[in-house]
């Protein structure tokens, strides 16, 4: 058996993954195998109220339904947001545990009134972060750099770059890096796969690591980061070649660093073909030609056939 899973709204009728279904549609009407495609919208308001019903254990009443009603208004039934919302009540006491008669109490009137809908999690999860201490802001913004999902060793050496200087002792650098990581992942922004391994328990809570600061300071630090983590890791590019060149791509580079830059979109693109990751192979080519000079033909003809 092999289960797979997508966003649909992230696809088009163009993309490769379209196409390769469309095949196995064809392969599933011929018998040649068997292929089921479940669909997962929102939930509706009877969902929301069983998962509210069971979360709370409370029975179904007319308070429950009030807040159901409420909480799939503000969250229009998307399961993630929906219990983001929830951990939101809670954290502004608009749904407290009362230990004197061990259930949950809330005033649905009051949290009509003092919450506003979340049409995307991003805003909800960007202000739960900027409630954390500057430390864990500041290391969610280094690790939205790297991507959905980031080896350890990556995120340490980027964050013993950008605290160069501040404290001489390798060890206490680490031990401080380690408690950091704790703390997103008890907060959930987090997930670790394995001890070396980390990934976002959502994309939108990349999404709102990034705009923790400005878009303009975000390209200028993304290029500075790429521009340390080329540095660092020359020997192993090609393990990290995507994350290097998508934030190297991020900024306009200055003109003596376009060649090089052109070099390794080039180099990124080879990769990406080699992976089946068309989509991503015409990005980096395409920037890779955009970093050429008009003089590229003459002057670095190699790499301009290449590209």
């Amino acid at each position: 058996m092999f289960i797979g899973i997508y966003r649909s709204n992230e696809v088009n009728d163009s993309h490769y993954l379209m196409k390769y279904l469309q095949g196995m549609r064809e392969a599933n009407e011929s018998g040649i195998f068997m292929l089921t495609e479940i669909s997962i919208g929102n939930l509706d308001v009877a969902t929301c109220e069983e998962i509210l019903v069971e979360l709370l254990s409370q029975d179904v009443d007319d308070t429950t339904r009030s807040l159901t009603e409420t909480c799939h208004k503000r969250t229009n039934g998307n399961v993630y947001h929906l219990l983001a919302y929830l951990a939101m009540l809670q954290e502004q006491k608009l749904l407290e545990f009362n230990i004197g008669n061990f259930k949950w109490t809330w005033d649905s009137r009051r949290i009509e009134d003092e919450t506003t809908p979340c049409s995307n999690v991003v805003g909800l999860m960007k202000g739960k972060m900027k409630k954390q201490p500057r430390a864990v802001c500041n290391l969610l913004q280094l690790a939205s750099c790297l991507g959905q999902s980031f080896d350890k060793y990556l995120l340490t050496y980027a964050y013993s770059k950008m605290h160069d200087g501040e404290s001489e002792d390798l060890a206490e650098m680490e031990e401080d890096l380690d408690h950091l990581l704790s703390l997103v992942v008890d907060e959930a922004f987090l997930e670790q796969h394995t001890p070396s391994r980390f990934c976002w328990a959502h994309s939108s809570i990349q999404v709102a690591a990034m705009h923790l600061v400005n878009d303009d300071q975000m390209l200028v630090f993304k290029f500075k980061l790429g521009k340390m983590l080329l540095q660092g890791f020359e020997e192993g590019l090609e393990s990290n070649i995507f994350v290097i060149v998508n934030l190297l791509n991020s900024l306009e580079c200055p003109v003596t660093d376009r060649l090089a830059i052109a070099e390794l979109n080039l180099k990124a693109a080879k990769r990406a073909a080699e992976i089946s990751a068309f989509e991503s192979c015409v990005s980096f080519g395409e920037r890779g030609i955009a970093l050429l000079s008009s003089e590229s033909w003459s002057q670095q003809q190699k790499l301009t056939l290449e590209l």
